[in-house]
């Protein structure tokens, strides 16, 4: 096998590992959890930068127009893979 072969399928496996853990086995927690995982993220550092990291919350919107949301959820898979590749250093608030 040759060094252009080998690291093809280097790339296809990592892309592989990627989807999966972060498709289907991606683990959306609160900024809480976040924060055990990650200690950086402490609650007061996601207070004011947390919208700089992938996030969501689920928002609902009753009959008579008012809306009720969660709090914010976030990949856990996704932001360590950011941490592993040193994303998190180019992080910005748009």
């Amino acid at each position: 096998m040759d060094k252009l072969l080998r690291a093809e399928i280097a790339g296809e496996v990592k892309r592989i590992l990627i989807d999966i853990l972060e498709g289907s086995k991606e683990q959306w927690v609160s900024g809480d959890e976040l924060g055990k995982h990650i200690c950086c993220f402490t609650p007061n550092w996601l207070k004011m930068y947390g919208r700089s990291l992938p996030r969501t919350r689920a928002i609902v919107t009753c009959k008579d127009g008012s809306s009720h949301q969660t709090g914010f959820i976030y990949p856990l898979h996704k932001i360590k893979r950011m941490v592993a590749n040193n994303q998190v250093k180019y992080l910005k608030i748009e």
